[in-house]
Formats: C-alpha cells, sequence, structure tokens
C-alpha cells in the first residue's frame, strides 16, 4: 500500500520541532515551484521524460533528489519524505500512472516513511503563507511590477 498522508499542521509541527529531519519534495512544476514553494522544499521536476526514466530505473530517486536539491543533501534512509503537489487530497485519488504515484513509489523502495500532504501545496500556503518562499512573496500583489524591475538581493 503506497503512501500515507500527512496534513498541514502535522508537517508544519514536524518542521518547526527540529527534532526529525524531513525531506520535503515539490513535485509539481518548476515554473510553480518557481513562484512560490514551502520552504526548504526540494522541486523535482515532473516531465514525462523524468517520469520514464524513473520507472525505467535510469535514474536512482536519492540521485534525482541530490541533483534537485540546491545545497547538499544528506540522504537518510531513515528521515521523513513529505511529497506535495499543488492539491492532491490523497494517494487514492491519484492515477496509478501519474509522476506522482510513480515518484512515491520510488521514493517508498528508499525511505522507510513517506508521505504525501493532504491538500498540497494549495492548502498550505493558505493555511502557512508565512512557511512559503518564492518569488511571490517579495512583493505584496498590490504593487508588484513587471518582473524585470526587482533585483535580486
Amino acid at each position: 500500500m503506497i503512501g500515507t498522508q500527512i496534513v498541514t499542521e502535522r508537517l508544519v509541527a514536524l518542521l518547526e520541532s527540529g527534532t526529525e529531519k524531513v525531506l520535503l519534495i515539490d513535485s509539481r512544476p518548476f515554473v510553480e515551484y518557481n513562484t512560490s514553494h514551502i520552504l526548504e522544499a526540494i522541486n523535482i521536476n515532473c516531465s514525462k521524460l523524468m517520469k520514464r526514466r524513473l520507472q525505467q530505473d535510469k535514474v536512482l530517486i536519492t540521485e534525482l533528489i541530490q541533483h534537485s536539491a540546491k545545497h547538499k543533501v544528506d540522504i537518510d534512509c531513515s528521515q521523513k519524505v513529505v511529497v506535495y503537489d499543488q492539491s492532491s487530497q490523497d494517494v487514492a485519488s491519484l492515477s496509478s500512472d501519474c509522476f506522482l504515484t510513480v515518484l512515491l513509489g520510488k521514493l517508498e523502495k528508499s525511505f522507510n516513511s513517506v508521505h504525501l500532504l493532504a491538500g498540497g501545496f494549495a492548502e498550505f500556503s493558505r493555511c502557512f503563507p508565512g512557511l512559503c518562499e518564492g518569488k511571490s512573496t517579495l512583493v505584496p500583489t498590490c504593487i508588484s511590477q513587471p518582473a524585470h524591475h526587482h533585483h535580486h538581493h
């Protein structure tokens, strides 16, 4: 049986307690991730190509995580892994062939504890906007200008 869910509040409690290492994986397209994502989340880009490579075991999930992370990640099989997409509620509602299902299946082979974030990013960002980061959080929407106006610090 793949995939147990974790609810937003539980994830936040885990992240804030800092007692357990949580590996947070954002399985949305990079454009969405870039706009806004949960702090510390690693984006694994859900392309058809990547899905095929995972299904054929051409790429190891642990390598994919390393490759996708901005900084070196210690892959520890005992850490909790939480995956989210835009708004999926539970694993049962995913199609067996979608990227997320394939991803979860591969993660479960490498990690002891893999969860899908119930309600996805939509739910999380609605409840805990302060724990999200990205382009959209830099400037309040009422005064945002075209992208070429702001400077990166």
